[in-house]
């Protein structure tokens, strides 16, 4: 692939009428309150597909970007590293408990067997579709965090991320499943100079 930039700006394109369809399915645009358990199934599978390549692309996005030397700022000077910072979490109990857990937890602290049934609340599942929606309207600035995260990791001398390749691209429509399929080659072969530079 000679140009990654456009590969990636096709499969943004892609990834973007992805997620219309899952709108138009979930009937996003009517915002509604609950969904079929099945359909909710079937877009939380969509949406997860869609997540991982969306990623994929942003990550390749990431790797083409020269950024920059970071300019470093003068320290505040409330916390000193050695400080202890207080969190809400601090004071909490960190052990597994069934009152903790949730009411549906039997005394060993697993599920209870009972499953629910009847619709879903959509809520959770148009508010992610709605976040990746918002994420691929500006991809440029979330490419841009994350190539300078990336850096940070580099220089750490972690070790180079790994895109495994996705199962079940048949389901997905042939253009998107071919992106899918070539993008772990991809960030493969944009990875090879983790090691020797910095």
């Amino acid at each position: 692939m000679t140009n990654p930039s456009a590969f990636v700006t096709h499969g943004i394109a892609h990834a973007q009428r992805a997620l219309a369809n899952v709108g138009v399915m979930t009937r996003a645009h009517l915002n509604p309150t609950t969904l079929k358990r099945t359909l909710a199934q079937r877009a939380r599978a969509e949406l997860a597909r869609l997540e991982i390549i969306i990623r994929r692309l942003l990550t390749l996005m990431a790797l083409g970007l020269v950024l920059p030397p970071v300019t470093i700022r003068a320290s505040s000077g409330h916390h000193s590293d050695t400080e202890r910072v207080e969190t809400k979490a601090s004071g909490h109990l960190t052990g597994l408990s069934p009152r903790v857990m949730g009411p549906d937890m039997d005394r060993d602290g697993l599920a209870t067997a009972a499953r629910s049934c009847g619709p879903v609340q959509a809520a959770p599942i148009l508010a992610r579709l709605a976040a990746l929606q918002e994420l691929l309207a500006a991809p440029e600035a979330h490419a841009k965090r994350l190539a300078r995260t990336l850096e940070r990791q580099r220089k750490a001398g972690e070790a180079a991320p790994m895109a495994l390749p996705m199962t079940r691209t048949h389901r997905m429509p042939p253009e998107l499943g071919a992106i899918a399929t070539a993008l772990p080659e991809l960030l493969r072969n944009a990875f090879k100079s983790w090691e020797s530079s910095g």
